[in-house]
């Protein structure tokens, strides 16, 4: 037996050996392929797909690459030196193209949050926002006056719903539900090849009066009009007031620029769910669009559609499943164009890109953004007190009806007018906190340069939230859990994929964690009564609480309601 192991003549054992010698071959070369395969991918230029989520930075993806947690946001680095590889950058969600050919190295995304000692002066959003800093300077630390003399007026779109649509500006992104405003961006740059002047344009245009963004007018501080860029909705909301974190939050991103200075802002509007409200209409309208947005995306990647049930998706019909031809038939969305969707999407894009190259002595990698004749004309003639007071009345009305409507399982038609700013409409308020912050996904707009206030995101965020049924915080939860990434998605096409932290109930979390505040940097103030009058009726009687404790704390609603 010696004898036959030593001489290899055993056939037995020759037979093992062959096996196992195929075994580590295999194994050496898989091992081999699949670690050169992710250095590879690490080290060419045009993958850069590290992705930032809401839960823990997750290191054993299967391609190597990286899904970074909040704590590290500030490690994701995008690739713009080709139109491949910012296609392929799924770190922020500003892309744009007319960067090309210059390093992105900045991001602003840092890790300070509540408790943290280690950030120093620093402007990171959200925070939690506190009514003792709109009480008088005199008797209170934190307290700034409100140099604010007057409401923030807002004037709508030329977007119509249809061309939002149309444009496939309802999106379902990985960090929360987004409307844009639909734009071209021509970027000659340089050398200007196609005689049209390089810049970013709106695509909502009038027959004889050009395009026109939807434009809010700040107070104290600002002499111009700040303009739509889109609008972003998380699920809970990302800032606090007092505490309290509310079931869900808008984020309407402007941007104000006077010839390439540019700056952004952004309107925050709180929303809470009760199970006895009406439903806010025009949250209606656009849940209605998403969903469209999830079935276009589902039949394009051959995915069965969602259980069509949703109550207040008027005037859609409901379906017909043919299980043989598997079809899905519906009036809903036959006839909705599928438009591509554009590399640079936002306003956004172009801002950041400019601050990136704010310092270029010749001028020539900065991108203009073209403001057509009406974007800069006076505003609008009409009696904006009689006009708030009537929708004040109209909503009363409406909410009613709807609500009958609704428990008859009504299928007519929803007549309520598309308006960019329904948010502002929602929350019945003129009062705000107003502060000095950053942009809430990476790459975190807004600097930290010391002593300066230029180039920070400028928050105004409203007082009230607005009141919606619990059922349609239970959808804008489902579309953002059940999102299906597009068939054009570098990384997941096709699949389940979201940046959400998804609790073991379903409950759904996109909201960036609450960062430390920093009272010089943040400059945080709070704008009410005192300030000027509301010409919201609901505001008004709200404000004939003459006790300062019980207006702000103990009913700090203008609606009924115990505490915060």
């Amino acid at each position: 037996m010696t004898s036959m192991l030593t001489t290899g003549k055993n056939p037995v054992f020759g037979l093992l050996s062959s096996i196992v010698k195929v075994f580590l071959l295999f194994f050496f070369f898989f091992v081999s392929s699949h670690t050169s395969r992710i250095v590879s991918a690490k080290n060419n230029s045009t993958h850069f797909l590290d992705r930032f989520n809401y839960d823990t930075t997750t290191t054993n993806r299967e391609d190597g690459f990286i899904d970074y947690g909040p704590k590290d946001w500030g490690k994701i680095k995008c690739d713009e030196r080709t139109t491949e590889s910012l296609d392929q950058c799924e770190g922020y969600p500003h892309k744009w193209h007319e960067g090309i050919n210059f390093t992105v190295t900045d991001n602003y995304c840092r890790w300070c949050p509540v408790g943290s000692d280690e950030c120093g002066r620093h402007h990171q959003s959200p925070i939690n926002l506190l009514r003792e800093v709109g009480l008088d300077p005199n008797t209170s630390f934190v307290a700034n006056e409100c140099i604010d003399l007057h409401w923030m007026k807002y004037e709508d779109s030329f977007c119509s719903m249809e061309e939002l649509v149309k444009q496939d500006q309802f999106t379902i992104e990985r960090h929360g539900l987004r409307i844009g405003q639909p734009i071209t961006v021509y970027k000659d740059m340089v050398n200007d090849t196609d005689g049209v002047a390089d810049g970013v344009k709106l695509e909502c245009r009038v027959k004889g009066r050009g395009s026109k963004f939807g434009r809010i007018d700040f107070s104290k501080g600002f002499s111009d009009w700040w303009y739509l860029s889109h609008t972003d909705l998380h699920v809970p909301s990302e800032h606090t007031q007092e505490g309290k974190r509310y079931d869900a939050e808008i984020q309407m991103y402007h941007f104000y620029s006077i010839d390439y200075d540019n700056e952004m802002a952004a309107i925050s509007v709180f929303m809470n769910a009760y199970d006895d409200a009406p439903p806010y209409r025009y949250l209606d309208k656009v849940i209605c669009r998403w969903r469209e947005k999830e079935f276009s995306t589902r039949k394009q990647c051959g995915l069965d559609p969602i259980e069509f049930s949703y109550p207040g998706c008027f005037p859609l019909t409901p379906p017909v499943w043919n299980l043989k031809t598997r079809i899905f038939n519906s009036n809903s969305t036959e006839g909705i164009p599928q438009v591509k969707k554009h590399p640079v999407r936002t306003v956004a894009d172009a801002i950041y890109h400019n601050e990136l190259h704010r310092d270029d002595p010749y001028n020539n990698q900065l991108l203009n953004i073209h403001m057509d004749e009406v974007n800069l004309s006076p505003a609008e003639e009409k009696d904006w007190d009689i006009w708030i007071s009537e929708q004040s009345e109209k909503m009363d009305d409406d909410e009613s009806l709807y609500r009958e409507l609704l428990q008859e399982e009504y299928n007519g038609g929803d007549e309520t007018e598309w308006f960019n700013y329904w948010p502002m409409l929602g929350a019945r308020t003129e009062y705000y906190y107003r502060y000095q912050g950053t942009a809430t996904i990476p790459p975190c707009y807004g600097s930290d340069t010391r002593a300066s206030k230029r180039g920070v995101n400028h928050w105004r965020v409203l007082k009230d939230p607005i009141r919606i049924q619990s059922t349609q915080l239970k959808e804008l939860e489902r579309l953002i859990r059940d999102r299906i990434a597009p068939p054009d998605d570098p990384v997941m096409p096709c699949q389940p994929d979201t940046a959400a932290k998804v609790s073991d109930d379903g409950r759904v979390n996109v909201a960036r964690p609450l960062m430390s505040t920093d009272e010089e940097a943040h400059d945080p103030t709070f704008c009410e009564c005192k300030d000027w009058v509301s010409k919201w009726p609901e505001d008004q009687a709200w404000c004939e609480t003459e006790d300062l404790e019980e207006r702000l704390y103990l009913t700090p609603y203008n609606f009924e309601s115990d505490g915060f």
